[in-house]
């Protein structure tokens, strides 16, 4: 009996150690996040104790000094750090539930203040750090299990460690020691970290049209030899400005109702094509009814090719992308819930940084001193030495900002006037919709740079222009796919989705023209062959609904019908034309 009581308090103990070195935090001060760091820039605070780095990716290292079980130590240190000339460092705590135990062999303990044998530990394999104030306990590992680790324990004994021991420890408190840590050369694998896909801007075009027409006058030929019509002319800016383009993180554009209710156009196409299949038996009457969608949900059901390419789209890369490694753009992509990204931003002296430093601070506090002198400095920076034509607002002036709107009309005008490849990014759109239109809306006009903006793909997540994206992808016959203009006709559809307007007649009648050229050339090539009849009537089944839909997206938006229209059309532009080019 009193052996089963002990065995059991034995137990209890056992388990109320290992839940006590779960319980509690562990604290280290962050001196900052820096671009391509090397130990040398950080030789002040080595002389008072181990600098350590951890690699977040895109050439950026978090670079750490010591750690403390004890918070009030933590800051002592940081106080010390922020005499040697860090001013921006402060006190990290790091949960130690957040870890796991983990097994290891301790091999020695030595002061990270004095010289320590870094190749003669390194012969053991991976190293590691546990950190207490001045001291470093040096360990090898990670080990799969205790049993794993004393079964390696005679190895690193023989190595000249005949001290060392088998131990768990918190993986919190483990710190991987690389060649920034110890000064040798070896190739040592840094811990990784989950990063998001990053993304690469695109360049808007100052001018808010659409599509301008061709001279008539003027005669150009595509690579292909074959004539370009002379009613439109949407690549005109391509090779005068500098345009990059990225898939982002999607944008979804919210799928619209359609409104039964509005005679039109594209409504009277979908049904012609429908009573040609069979499905549609009512009026043409260009009305969007239940009638309609019954028919269009059949067609779609038993339609083999749209089928095909349905499945097909789900796995479609979108090409045109260019892809920017900027520290800074990866980190304004990655705000305002990413934790390291908000830590560069704050660190960072570039302007951009600033603004959206001055962002998060308007976040946490509302309008503070803090965003004012943020911002102020920020515009001071961005617009040295530049004059920026068209531009509403005075660089030279000091302002005060009360509100989420005039900070990210702000934000946007050092966007423009920074000459980089940073864009605003999809968040921004997300989170501030109608203050980023407005903005947009502001920084049209203006002769610099030129504004970037995310493309996001805001209409590619619709079933249906995702279909519709692949089938046209398959008929373009480029052997090498021209990505910057894909890359334009991305840029533009993000400008159509942020700040739709009314196209001019000009415009309108180029679409239009456009439009009519399209299907006509697309019916002459399925007359020619049963199988390419097949893909051009998959192909206007979701072309018409796209089309229907992107109307009732504009409409919601407070544009008139026929406005709605040419907006639609123009979407549809952006989304075929560079593919379907041989058509029209």
């Amino acid at each position: 009996m009193k052996k089963t009581f002990f065995a059991i308090v034995s137990l209890l103990f056992f388990y109320s150690i290992k839940t006590q070195a779960q319980v509690g935090s562990y604290y280290m001060v962050q001196v900052g996040t820096f671009i391509d760091a090397k130990a040398e820039d950080f030789k002040p605070l080595r002389e008072l104790g181990l600098v350590h780095a951890q690699n977040v990716g895109g050439n950026l290292l978090e670079v750490y000094f010591g750690g403390y079980s004890d918070k009030a130590e933590a800051q002592k240190a940081a106080t010390k750090v922020k005499e040697a000339g860090y001013a921006n460092a402060f006190v990290q705590e790091r949960l130690l539930s957040d870890g796991n135990p983990v097994a290891v062999i301790q091999m020695a303990t030595r002061q990270t203040s004095k010289p320590i044998e870094w190749e003669k530990f390194m012969a053991a394999g991976d190293i590691y750090g546990l950190l207490e104030k001045d001291m470093i306990k040096v360990v090898t590992g990670v080990y799969a299990s205790t049993e794993a680790a004393k079964a390696d324990l005679a190895r690193v004994q023989k190595l000249g460690f005949k001290d060392a021991f088998v131990k768990s420890v918190n993986s919190v408190q483990l710190h991987r020691l690389t060649e920034f840590e110890t000064g040798v050369k070896k190739p040592l694998i840094p811990i990784e970290f989950d990063q998001t896909a990053k993304q690469s801007p695109s360049n808007i075009p100052s001018n808010y049209e659409v599509l301008t027409p061709r001279d008539p006058n003027q005669t150009t030929t595509k690579k292909t030899g074959e004539s370009i019509p002379s009613s439109y002319d949407y690549y005109e800016k391509v090779g005068t400005s500098k345009t990059e383009s990225y898939q982002a993180t999607p944008l979804k554009a919210s799928m619209p109702a359609i409104n039964g209710k509005i005679k039109r156009t594209s409504a009277l196409d979908l049904q012609k094509l429908l009573k040609a299949e069979g499905s549609y038996t009512s009026t043409l009457d260009g009305y969007y009814g239940a009638g309609t969608l019954k028919a269009y949900e059949k067609s779609f059901g038993e339609n083999r090719t749209i089928q095909k390419y349905q499945v097909l789209s789900e796995n479609m890369n979108m090409d045109g992308t260019v892809q920017l490694n900027s520290a800074l753009q990866t980190a304004i992509d990655n705000l305002p819930d990413d934790l390291q990204a908000q830590r560069y931003i704050e660190t960072s002296n570039e302007p951009l940084a600033q603004a959206y430093h001055a962002y998060l601070v308007f976040m946490q506090k509302g309008a503070d001193r803090e965003v004012n002198t943020l911002m102020n400095a920020a515009i001071r920076g961005a617009f040295n030495g530049k004059s920026i034509k068209n531009l509403s607002f005075d660089p030279n002036a000091t302002y005060a900002y009360e509100r989420m709107e005039q900070l990210i009309l702000h934000i946007h005008y050092i966007h423009c006037a920074t000459p980089s490849n940073n864009a605003v990014p999809c968040w921004m759109y997300q989170k501030h919709t109608q203050e980023s239109a407005l903005a947009y809306q502001a920084c049209s006009d203006a002769a610099g740079e030129g504004l970037l903006l995310q493309t996001c793909g805001q209409f590619e997540s619709w079933s249906e222009i995702k279909t519709l994206l692949a089938i046209s992808a398959d008929l373009n016959t480029d052997k090498k796919l021209d990505n910057q203009r894909i890359a334009e006709a991305a840029s533009e559809r993000a400008r159509l989705y942020l700040a739709p307007a009314a196209l001019g007649p000009k415009e309108s009648k180029a679409v239009e023209q456009w439009n009519t050229n399209l299907i006509t050339g697309l019916d002459g090539w399925a007359d020619r062959d049963p199988l390419n009849k097949r893909l051009v009537t998959a192909f206007k089944l979701l072309y018409y609904q796209s089309q229907v839909r992107l109307e009732d997206y504009y409409m919601t938006k407070g544009l008139k019908a026929e406005e709605a229209r040419g907006l639609a059309l123009a979407t549809l532009h952006t989304l075929v034309a560079y593919h379907l080019e041989r058509f029209v």
